[in-house]
């Protein structure tokens, strides 16, 4: 069933999840604001959900989620092109292989900055606008690493136990709004990130790891199916 009313923006969607879950809302309806850095990669998400559906509306726009100047920017963009914001995917997400004492500080501030700023970015700006029509989805990408430590990951674990705390405590501030706030943990997945995080583990165990377009499948079905799962809910999706 074709969702034309919805609106999706979708953090780090230039790639991996990001990308399988535009593409998939897209094909449903909704209209999609794709948001990455890197321009070629909007372009080319941009392209083949025209591929794919003629029909769809998608909107590309460069945007660094942890600068809060940008954040707005998009979400002006995205209520004139639109009108509303009904569904948020804080998806984007940068990690580092290293013990924490060779971890720069400037590696640190990027990790938090992206996977935990950004999400308190986005959610802070999208929720004047859910609230005053009462309705709306907002879906935190997060890891196994937001729930155990794990080595050679203190920040990125850091930053995923922070946006795990932020989920809970805000999906109980916009219960009585009838917007649903929920978080999927993720086991490793086949991505760029993880190629580029450890090529020799990826090469070696990529086919035991989820894939991108299957966790996309699932944020989908998160989004829409309202009986199932619930405001405040946490979703584990594990490699088999």
């Amino acid at each position: 069933m074709r969702q034309t009313e919805k609106t999706a923006i979708i953090t780090g969607s230039g790639r991996g999840i990001g990308r399988e879950t535009a593409i998939l809302l897209a094909k449903s309806g909704v209209n999609v604001v794709i948001c990455s850095k890197t321009n070629s990669e909007i372009n080319s998400v941009k392209e083949e959900i025209e591929k794919v559906d003629s029909e769809s509306r998608v909107v590309g726009v460069n945007c660094d989620v942890s600068l809060s100047y940008q954040v707005s920017s998009l979400i002006q963009l995205t209520i004139e092109k639109f009108g509303n914001v009904d569904i948020l995917v804080n998806n984007a997400g940068v990690a580092f292989n290293k013990k924490l004492v060779y971890t720069s500080e400037k590696e640190w501030d990027q990790t938090i900055n992206t996977n935990l700023k950004g999400a308190f970015l986005f959610t802070k700006a999208v929720l004047p606008s859910m609230i005053a029509k009462r309705s709306g989805v907002i879906i935190n990408v997060n890891s196994g690493a937001g729930m155990v430590g794990f080595s050679n990951l203190s920040a990125y674990c850091a930053s995923k136990f922070g946006l795990r705390g932020l989920a809970e405590s805000v999906s109980l501030e916009v219960d009585r709004y009838n917007i649903r706030l929920m978080t999927i943990f993720l086991g490793q997945v086949a991505t760029r990130m993880w190629e580029e995080f450890d090529y020799g583990y990826y090469e070696k165990n990529k086919r035991k790891m989820l894939n991108a377009q299957d966790v996309g499948k699932k944020i989908v079905e998160i989004i829409f199916d309202t009986k199932k799962y619930k405001n405040g809910e946490s979703i584990e999706m594990y490699n088999t």
